[in-house]
């Protein structure tokens, strides 16, 4: 099996998942920087892994591999979700000319959309691309160069009746059409929600103005966000901007 810690295409380091292998292995701060230094052959002191697992500060790729390492674990157990193709492939665990193999094209073609980040297969060869590599919907739509598109779909689905855009919005997005109408819902809601503010001075009705602009102009991650946190039924539902 080939190598799945090529530093240069992981995804981001993550946090809460670095933090949650140490604490399944029952290893404290001490003995994991440790190990990492012993596997780097430079001192690594528990402080700043704590800044790692913290957010306060952030891995290199050469630290991610040493981490891993310390932890008996791949490199892509300690990242968070690919956005890009490299990053989709390492996650895959596959080489270049195995991806390509897999998706039905030649090695000088893959290379060349992982390169430029843009994908524009056959049908066939995104269907392969969607069941082998598996990218998650954000970083599809943006590959194949739909994010501006997508924007402006959603833009209009939440301002108007959503439920008519749910056939439109399915055909950039692959997923199921439940869980797109589930997510259009919660946008048009929360955009409702601040569109009808009314403040009791034009500096409140202002500032609702804004927050519904701004809702609008960053859409998309509202979308993504919706889509990878059900909405609890027990809570009503809250806007977020996805970082």
């Amino acid at each position: 099996m080939p190598s799945t810690d090529n530093p240069s295409t992981l995804p981001p380091f993550d946090p809460a998942r670095a933090r949650a292998v140490r604490q399944q292995l029952g290893l404290t701060l001490g003995q994991v920087a440790w190990a990492v230094a012993a596997y780097r052959g430079a001192p690594l002191h528990p402080e700043t892994l704590l800044a790692w697992e913290s957010g306060t500060a952030v891995p290199d790729e050469a630290e991610v591999k040493g981490l891993a390492a310390a932890l008996w674990c791949s490199p892509v157990a300690l990242v968070g979700e690919p956005a890009t193709l490299a990053q989709c492939r390492t996650v895959a665990g596959l080489s270049p000319g195995e991806t390509a193999a897999r998706l039905g094209m030649t090695h000088a073609r893959w290379e060349e959309a992982e390169r430029r980040n843009r994908w524009q297969g056959t049908a066939a060869q995104t269907g392969a691309l969607l069941r082998v590599l598996r990218p998650p919907p954000s970083c599809f739509v943006a590959v194949c160069g739909r994010t501006e598109q997508l924007k402006v779909l959603l833009r209009e689905a939440v301002a108007s009746w959503w439920p008519n855009y749910v056939t439109s919005v399915t055909r950039l997005v692959p997923l199921d059409p439940t869980a797109i109408q589930a997510a259009l819902e919660r946008l048009a809601l929360g955009y409702q929600r601040l569109d009808q503010a009314t403040g009791t001075s034009p500096r409140a009705a202002a500032e609702a103005e804004a927050r519904a602009a701004e809702f609008l102009e960053h859409v998309d991650l509202h979308l993504w966000h919706a889509l990878r946190t059900p909405a609890d039924p027990a809570r009503p539902d809250r806007d977020h901007r996805d970082s």
